[in-house]
């Protein structure tokens, strides 16, 4: 009886209960533990999978974006080439000098075979091919038309430099078609490489949430109640004192200078800081109310530029009219999103005005220095008959342009000066109806095209730097000559004023659009800056010269009417306070 007895007591029934309950714990640690591994194991096969789906992607663009790109550079190399031996057949007669045209006109054909492939596989950029196939086939009828009129001899050669800048456009059309090709091979390769990142973070996010979430179930199921409160105390603690840090935060968050938005999962705003107040002038009380597409009408532009650069991106903005471009990065959060945006404008500006400037320069130095350097191969070939009209001829042109090149150098080193605060102006008695007249006379000579008159009521006398004056005035007088290509009349006039004097010069060029004029005095603004109408410059003369008239004490302002013609006013006191 003893035996029964102790088997129905508590003790007795909680034993095999007890029993059963660690069994069961084993059994279910058991299989979680090989829940575990065969999630990791999928987790890593998946990892490797996906590796292997984007090196093969990466076939498809390898074999698609890079040799379209490669090929429509190769053949603006080739043109380039074709034109360069043209022009120094044009200069010099030699036929040798056609070498690399002969050489170019067969990778050209076998560049476009190997587009028209490709074209094949990718029909939107078909479009793109067939433009530039057009320009080059025309470019080509022009050089063999070049070729053949200076086989003539000398008057077919003089007909050939007629036609010179006919064949610049012809090759700025071609370029512009050129970097469109150009431009969609990129985009082609960022779409590409788009879709394989993508893909790639997609399979390994989703298999590794998957993986995640079913390794933390089973590790709360390993885990006993006790754990699970320490879990929920501690969470409590840590929660906290994340909100003592959020508090804290929030603080330092309306000092800093970027945009900080706080979103939900709906994007509608829940904290807006001091600097978004700032620069999308919007009060943090009207921003709470409100979604961020609502404050950010450019929004889509700013996911792209995040979605397609990541953390960093830049994307442009309007506020009040005005272009920002923003630097945005994210965090994204369960319950939204934290999004900052650093304004990077001045940035910005800065390197377009860089890249502005290289190209520019690139330009303007490379034509110079080829006629040079082809005049001077002329010159030093060994094997060419004696002509000394032809020397002259070439002595002029490396003369010219050589002083074409100190010009530029010149510009660019004043401008330089002039950021440094370096330049350095004397104070003279200066008679502006005798300046005018000598920087008119030394423009006269190259401007055969030209008529000019100089407009002054005797000698008008006032206290300035001459030799900077006189450089302002012929830079006005160059600019009055490139921006009326086809003539005109060129006036200079000189008045007195209460104060002062003032100079204006006038053209009847192709003018200033009004949107431009606010912007024509600063650094590398050029009016032509796509010398569409072969129109050089470096950018930086009208800036010098206004830089130059107020530190005179003066001041330069435009009056322009598109397709009529330009004034440019320099107004300077009787006494000026010159800054050093």
């Amino acid at each position: 009886m003893d035996e029964p007895a102790a088997a129905s007591s508590p003790v007795g029934r909680q034993r095999p209960r007890r029993d059963s309950a660690l069994v069961a714990q084993r059994r279910t640690r058991l299989a979680l533990g090989t829940l575990l591994m065969l999630l990791v194991a999928l987790g890593g096969i998946a990892v490797l999978g996906s590796g292997r789906l984007y090196r093969s992607s990466q076939n498809q663009y390898v074999k698609e974006a890079i040799p379209l790109r490669t090929n429509a550079r190769d053949i603006v190399l080739q043109m380039v080439n074709e034109e360069t031996s043209v022009r120094g057949y044009l200069i010099t007669g030699n036929r040798d000098s056609l070498g690399p045209y002969e050489r170019a006109k067969p990778a050209i054909a076998a560049d476009f075979a190997m587009l028209d492939s490709l074209a094949r596989r990718r029909p939107e950029i078909g479009g793109n091919v067939d433009a530039a196939r057009s320009f080059v086939t025309d470019l080509e009828r022009y050089f063999a038309q070049q070729v053949a009129l200076v086989a003539q001899g000398p008057a077919g050669q003089r007909r050939a430099e007629e036609n010179v800048l006919d064949g610049k456009r012809k090759f700025d059309q071609f370029r512009i078609a050129a970097d469109r090709l150009l431009t969609r091979s990129d985009q082609i390769l960022l779409e590409a490489e788009r879709a394989q990142h993508d893909t790639f973070r997609n399979i390994l996010g989703l298999v590794l949430a998957v993986a995640g979430v079913a390794g933390a179930i089973g590790l709360a199921l390993l885990m006993f109640v006790p754990e699970r409160m320490r879990r929920l105390y501690a969470g409590e603690q840590a929660a906290r004192r994340a909100a003592e840090r959020g508090d804290r935060a929030s603080h330092a968050l309306e000092h800093v200078q970027a945009s900080v938005a706080l979103l939900d999962n709906n994007d509608r705003v829940l904290y807006w800081n001091r600097a978004a107040e700032r620069v999308f002038r919007v009060p943090e009380a009207e921003a709470l109310t409100r979604t961020l597409r609502e404050l950010i009408p450019e929004l889509d532009l700013i996911e792209e530029a995040l979605a397609r650069g990541g953390p960093g991106a830049v994307a442009p903005v309007v506020v009040d009219g005005e272009e920002r471009w923003l630097a945005v990065s994210q965090t994204t959060l369960a319950e939204g999103r934290v999004l900052v945006l650093r304004d990077v404008t001045t940035e910005q500006q800065l390197e377009r005005a860089r890249g502005e400037f290289i190209a520019t320069a690139s330009h303007e130095l490379r034509t110079p220095l080829a006629a040079v350097y082809g005049a001077v191969r002329t010159l030093r070939r060994d094997d060419r008959p004696v002509d000394g009209e032809l020397d002259e001829r070439l002595l002029a042109m490396i003369e010219a342009e050589s002083a074409r090149l100190k010009e530029l150098i010149e510009q660019i080193l004043v401008s330089a000066d002039v950021d440094r605060g370096e330049v350095r102006l004397s104070r003279e008695t200066c008679d502006l109806r005798a300046l005018c007249e000598s920087a008119t006379d030394a423009v006269r000579v190259h401007a055969r095209k030209h008529t000019f008159s100089v407009d002054a009521p005797g000698s008008v006398l006032v206290e300035c730097d001459p030799s900077r004056l006189r450089q302002v005035v012929l830079n006005l007088l160059d600019n009055a000559v490139k921006y009326s290509p086809d003539g005109g009349s060129v006036k200079v006039r000189v008045s007195e004023r209460p104060g002062g004097a003032s100079i204006e010069v006038s053209d009847e060029g192709i003018g200033v659009p009004a949107e431009a004029q606010a912007h024509i005095f600063e650094k590398f603004a050029r009016l032509d800056a796509g010398m569409l109408r072969g129109v050089g410059g470096s950018g930086l003369g009208l800036y010098i010269s206004r830089e130059l008239v107020e530190r005179m004490g003066g001041r330069m302002t435009v009056r322009s009417q598109p397709g009529v013609g330009s004034t440019f006013v320099v107004e300077l006191p009787r006494v000026p306070s010159l800054v050093a």
